[in-house]
């Protein structure tokens, strides 16, 4: 049984400390006092090094509060001088890694107290192991999720330059990311939503550096040092909206005609851009879309329907490669409103989003919030109205996050309402 008396007190000044270890005997259950090992202790940088000195001394021989062997005993000076030594060498060992702006562990300092070498493999900066993670990760990951987790670390580059804080494992710790929320809300004006993902990004970070023994600061790992989350409202175009739009007569505006059918066909496929984009003819099977969605690179079946297909049959053959007129996703989101306009499809809409507590309620015609990404809302909010499946909604858009899809049923609930309160008044 070992029992340690040891009580480490954390001072300003790193300082080495040596003890006697405090065994007790197996048989007899009394202290053991000939022989006994001495030990260092060294408290640095929030860790703490139990080391045994390699030397032992009665425990009669031995001044607690000096630390050392008292005087008087021919082996004190030899012991004395070997301690003294192994001081100055964990100090030297602490002090270069300082100089150097190396983060040193436990592991590190002992492997080095032992004469060991440690491997370059422990000593990569944050960037050299960003610059690994990012390279590990194009071989799993789509265009789109790269791009994506690329601009989360030009974002982190940024918050360091502004701020001055260095970006090092060692400095991400709850204060780090309590001024990175700051620099999220007050200098980005971003939500909890985009905030949320920037953290997960930057945790997968740490969970694959701490995997491969490049990062030993386990701060990220904290309850409070969690992903933000947030449940905006879902703003969609009711069943006679999306009809109305797609009948509508643009007077022969192409550009806003190609604009209306490539988001009405997203409103009755439930496909993204991305998928819309690389849609070709050889996805076409007769009243079936056969592809790979690009997010996940899964394949996907969605059947046609009446009006998914006439879209579809309106651009045969006039695009290479193409089956429908894409533009690029900044270019759609801006033609949109000029559609909306045009069609003044401006009801009033609430947009909800959260920065940590606090709620940002922002009311605005349909016309200034509508994106592209609001056809894959149209297209589940009203799947689920006309009597489609949950599930089945999912494995056509290929949502595979039932707590998130499951929030259209209060959207379909409030549509049975107002239906209801039509038909018979409220």
């Amino acid at each position: 049984m070992y029992v340690n008396s040891y009580v480490e007190i954390h001072t300003a000044m790193a300082e080495v400390k040596f003890y006697l270890e405090k065994r007790k005997d197996k048989s007899t259950g009394k202290l053991i006092t000939k022989n006994v090992p001495i030990l260092l202790f060294y408290s640095f940088d929030g860790k703490r090094l139990q080391y045994f000195s390699g030397c032992r001394i009665d425990a009669f021989k031995w001044d607690e509060e000096k630390m050392k062997v008292r005087k008087g005993f021919a082996e004190g000076s030899e012991i004395n001088k070997e301690l003294d030594k192994l001081k100055t060498k964990v100090h030297d060992i602490h002090d270069k890694a300082k100089v150097l702006n190396e983060e040193l562990t436990v592991e590190d300092l002992r492997d080095q107290l032992k004469g060991k070498q440690t491997t370059s493999k422990n000593k990569k900066t944050f960037k050299e192991c960003l610059a690994d993670y990012l390279e590990s990760s194009r071989l799993t990951k789509t265009k789109g999720s790269m791009s994506a987790i690329e601009s989360t670390f030009n974002i982190l580059d940024n918050f360091s330059k502004e701020t001055g804080i260095r970006i090092d494992f060692k400095n991400i710790t709850q204060e780090f990311y309590d001024k990175f929320l700051d620099y999220c809300f007050n200098t980005k004006d971003y939500k909890n939503g985009y905030t949320g993902k920037l953290i997960k990004d930057i945790k997968a970070l740490l969970n694959w550096a701490t995997d491969r023994g490049y990062n030993t600061n386990l701060d990220f790992r904290k309850k409070s040092f969690k992903r933000l989350t947030e449940e905006p409202e879902i703003i969609y175009l009711t069943y006679d909206e999306l009809i109305f739009l797609y009948d509508y007569d643009l007077k022969g505006d192409v550009r806003l005609e190609q604009i209306r059918d490539i988001f009405c066909f997203g409103c009755f496929t439930g496909m993204r851009y991305s998928d819309i984009l690389a849609l070709a003819p050889e996805h076409i099977h007769e009243d079936t879309i056969k592809y790979r969605v690009e997010k996940t690179e899964k394949s996907n079946l969605i059947p046609l329907n009446p009006y998914s297909r006439k879209i579809i049959e309106r651009y045969k053959g006039k695009f290479p490669n193409r089956c429908l007129p894409v533009v690029s996703e900044q270019k759609t989101n801006d033609y949109l409103k000029d559609l909306f306009v045009e069609a003044e499809l401006n009801r009033k809409v609430q947009k909800v989003n959260f920065q940590g507590a606090k709620k940002i309620k922002t009311t605005l015609p349909l016309s200034k919030a509508i994106t592209f990404h609001i056809s894959k809302k149209t297209f589940m909010t009203n799947f689920l109205a006309k009597g489609g499946s949950l599930l089945t909604a999912m494995a056509i858009t290929g949502n595979k996050d039932f707590k998130t899809a499951r929030r259209y049923y209060k959207v379909v609930d409030s549509l049975k309402s107002d239906e209801m309160a039509k038909v018979f008044g409220k």
